[in-house]
């Protein structure tokens, strides 16, 4: 079963260039039948009559077919929606289903880049060999002390535990300090904002961002009735509406560890599966040009570890936090707090 995500750009923008040029020729028609008499006179008049007319022809047509469109793409959003939820059951399963195959490909840094979708609001790539073994030890090592049961936003600024998400985690604090010392972690962490920022252009900062997360889930076999997971969820707002600031914007999974059997990362809304491999990243942005979320577009899963171990460090990355403003001083809402009041 496939997926296609259909661009509705060019749609637009033939069927504005039909009604406009039908305007044109009714309104250049007007012009070329009249009086010639005191021409010099009359231009100016003529030219904000033609605007006038041109407005008059252009508005009704236009705004039907914009209605039109708009009932089009949320129908087709409805669809989408519904074949997801096969999709993912159906690619979970199938543990022989390789890494979707990329629209094109690219270098960064000696490094092999799958594009695997690429909108102005919503980016996926598949990035081979991003993070060092001995990078991941500092990462998991750090971590170590204060691995707990991962949680989820709770809708109410909060978070909380909940079965839909089965996880240990722990945060850990990138020591840039350390950075011209040659530490690990910031080594790996600089290299993750600095791709963010090629593949983006969000001009990210490292100030006031979230720790780097270290996550493992763990496969007890092939009939556990509860494997460790993440059901389908989004990472930042994904309603399609204005970004929120200090929100987040776009995310960074680098796999330390790959399970035998499970355990893939799958973009259900779009049709991506990413098979995890040691050493290797999955990237993903959901902030356009427009300053608007992606609509669920970049909404993914942990599938069901049943077998081996699946070790990842993720980094969220958000635009609008500072040393002044750091991400721990916005709720899970994004509301500052101590302002949700005001």
């Amino acid at each position: 079963m496939e997926i296609e995500v259909e661009d509705s750009d060019s749609h637009a923008q033939e069927t504005s260039s039909s009604i406009l040029s039908q305007c044109h020729q009714q309104i250049q028609r007007k012009l070329q039948t009249s009086s010639s008499a005191n021409a010099y006179a009359n231009a100016t008049a003529d030219a904000l009559q033609a605007i006038e007319d041109f407005a008059s022809c252009a508005h009704p047509s236009l705004t039907a077919r914009i209605e039109s469109l708009h009932r089009q793409i949320q129908d087709q959003r409805l669809l989408r929606l519904d074949l997801a939820e096969s999709w993912e059951d159906r690619t979970c399963a199938d543990f022989d289903l390789p890494t979707t195959s990329p629209a094109r490909t690219r270098t960064w840094r000696d490094r092999r880049v799958g594009i695997l979708l690429d909108r102005d609001d919503a980016k996926i790539h598949y990035v081979e060999n991003f993070i060092a073994p001995d990078e991941c030890a500092a990462v998991e090592a750090a971590a170590r002390p204060s691995l707990h049961r991962a949680t989820v936003a709770d809708g109410a600024g909060g978070s909380h535990l909940q079965k839909s998400r089965k996880a240990l985690q722990a945060g850990v604090r990138v020591p840039w300090e350390k950075e011209d010392e040659g530490d690990l972690v910031a080594a790996v962490s600089r290299r993750l904002y600095e791709y963010v920022n090629d593949a983006t252009g969000y001009g990210i900062r490292t100030a006031g961002q979230e720790d780097l997360m270290s996550i493992q889930y763990f496969g007890r076999g092939l009939d556990d009735p509860e494997p460790d997971r993440y059901k389908p969820h989004c990472d930042g707002q994904c309603d399609g509406l204005a970004f929120q600031k200090a929100g987040r914007v776009a995310t960074m999974v680098m796999y330390c560890e790959a399970p035998e059997k499970g355990g893939a990362t799958n973009f259900r809304n779009v049709g991506v599966h990413v098979v995890p491999k040691k050493g290797d990243a999955a990237f993903f942005s959901y902030l356009g040009s427009d300053g608007k979320v992606d609509d669920r577009l970049t909404e993914h899963s942990c599938c069901p570890v049943l077998v081996g171990e699946k070790k990842i460090a993720v980094q969220w990355l958000r635009l609008g936090v500072d040393e002044e403003n750091p991400w721990n001083s916005f709720n899970t809402l994004n509301v500052k707090i101590g302002s949700e009041e005001d």
